[in-house]
């Protein structure tokens, strides 16, 4: 149907000048006085709808709004106040990673859509996954992957990055081997060509925060054991039983996934005995799940990987037991 335009003026009523002043004048009362009660209500709305969803993994509607100035300032103070680690980089490789973390969220929201800004802080811009020392694996692993990976979906994107960064590196996991550290960095790791379930961690990690990929390292200090056989099988034993692997977020949750693993989303060998799991309490805090993340107003807990010289190293932790126990 075509188009018609209304060539006829619309009849307009005149009003005594006292009626439109009157009703201006009672509009100018109303949104005055309304905006600030919706304002507050909205803020209680919002204050306990953040709580809950924290509690979730998920963000609330103000975490989703994205930076409009530059933080790099923010950023950086955020990076030297929050790390707790004895070792900690120059200003120089400080104002590199965070340029290069910014430019990459770009580049990353233009094919995968935005992330929270507070997951974006906590677990794409920090320069360490967990105790490991500082390395430039942000600009190297993103230079590498992020042409093979732009055109997948998310979970596609961290499949292939499960696959690839052990091959390109060239690592393997191994438990014992000369010159063996715990929390190697991803070229530390490179260079021995091994590493434990907490190394392996690291690189997937990092690999997939270069691209932009929210990532953090979940662990226990010590898998529950009892009397069924099962809690003894995969070389899990009462003397070594901590275990560590990742969780990514995919846009709508936390996901986990074994490192340098053939594996699918939450579920692969070790599914059965993290439903096992307990949340921390006073008493025990060792038979739980962890998420480490940089933020300092977390409890800080010793690194269960560490070993007798490095008893000192620590990690900021979340309890996420509740998303893995049945």
């Amino acid at each position: 149907m075509p188009i018609t335009t209304r060539t006829t003026a619309p009849t307009i009523r005149a009003s005594a000048p006292s009626t439109l002043l009157t009703n201006a004048l009672t509009l100018t009362l109303i949104l005055i006085a309304l905006p600030p009660t919706l304002a507050a209500l909205r803020h209680d709305v919002l204050d306990h709808q953040s709580v809950e969803e924290e509690s979730l993994g998920t963000v609330s509607e103000e975490q989703e709004e994205q930076p409009t100035a530059d933080r790099t300032e923010e950023y950086l103070a955020f990076l030297t106040e929050s790390d707790g680690a004895d070792e900690r980089p120059a200003s120089e490789f400080l104002a590199k990673d965070v340029a290069l973390a910014n430019l990459h969220r770009r580049k990353r929201e233009s094919v995968w859509g935005r992330v929270p800004e507070q997951i974006f802080k906590s677990y794409i811009l920090p320069y360490r996954i967990a105790t490991e020392s500082p390395s430039e694996w942000r600009e190297r692993f993103h230079n590498r992957f992020w042409n093979e990976v732009n055109a997948m979906t998310l979970p596609d994107a961290v499949k292939h990055l499960n696959r690839e960064a052990f091959s390109y590196l060239n690592v393997t996991y191994k438990k014992d081997y000369p010159g063996h550290k715990p929390d190697q960095n991803p070229f530390e790791s490179e260079h021995v060509h091994f590493a434990s379930c907490t190394g392996l961690s690291i690189i997937l990690a990092s690999a997939c925060r270069s691209v932009g990929i929210p990532a953090r390292m979940a662990m226990t200090p010590a898998w529950v054991q009892g009397s069924d056989p099962s809690d003894g099988k995969d070389g899990l034993s009462d003397v070594d039983q901590n275990h560590s692997w990742v969780e990514v977020y995919l846009g709508d949750d936390w996901h986990y996934i074994g490192a340098s693993e053939d594996s699918d989303f939450d579920r692969t060998w070790f599914s059965g005995q993290a439903a096992k799991a307990r949340p921390a309490t006073k008493a025990d805090t060792k038979h739980s799940i962890y998420a480490v993340t940089f933020e300092k107003s977390y409890p800080r807990i010793p690194a269960p990987w560490t070993s007798e010289e490095d008893k000192n190293k620590g990690v900021n932790v979340i309890d996420i037991t509740s998303r893995y126990a049945k």
